[in-house]
């Protein structure tokens, strides 16, 4: 068993595009979670919208419970649309590992096409400074507290944008796997 699993089709739309990275992937170094069905990726109704979280949270949590203890790293795959071009964002807590995957990226030309993002926990009153602006900076996310700022297990959201919906094309997986090469090699 690997120390590191990558899971692919949170939500549904994506779950093609992570089977072709998964498919590049050295099985020895990350085992790969397929989830066959997903969520769906975009919830337009705004009357849906607690269902939609409720959902979220809870895919998250039952996938929380085959991590916890079994591995180090939750690598977190998602792929959207950049009209501008193939990209990714990687979001952690762990502002170290934010850092050597941006010193990476750029070792391999990789930077321009890369922002690293820290997850932070929902606002409260209490975080505001007194000017009222926001003391920290970086993503919310609906994934649960436990996960992403978990002690036990390192959660690494990685979002690959492509040019188009749908699963991608070579040059897509081969730069999500190069971005998993990098993160891999921030994190041991």
């Amino acid at each position: 068993m690997a120390e590191t699993l990558l899971v692919t089709g949170i939500h549904r739309e994506e779950l093609a595009f992570g089977d072709r990275v998964a498919a590049l992937l050295d099985s020895n170094q990350i085992d790969v979670m397929r989830i066959p069905e997903g969520i769906p990726q975009n919830q337009i109704n705004k009357d849906d919208r607690f269902y939609y979280k409720t959902r979220h949270r809870e895919i998250y949590l039952q996938l929380w419970q085959q991590v916890v203890g079994q591995y180090r790293v939750l690598l977190d795959l998602h792929c959207g649309v950049n009209d501008s071009g193939r990209c990714a964002d990687i979001y952690c807590q762990k502002e170290g590992l934010l850092e050597c995957v941006a010193a990476r990226s750029k070792e391999k030309d990789l930077a321009g096409q890369l922002k690293t993002v820290k997850i932070i926990r929902a606002l409260k009153k209490d975080d505001l400074a007194a000017n009222g602006r926001a003391v920290q900076i970086g993503a919310h996310t609906l994934i649960p507290d436990r996960i992403w700022n978990s002690p036990d297990c390192t959660y690494i959201g990685l979002e690959i944008y492509l040019s188009e919906a749908g699963e991608g094309v070579p040059e897509d997986w081969r730069f999500a796997n190069e971005l998993i090469e990098i993160i891999q090699g921030c994190v041991y």
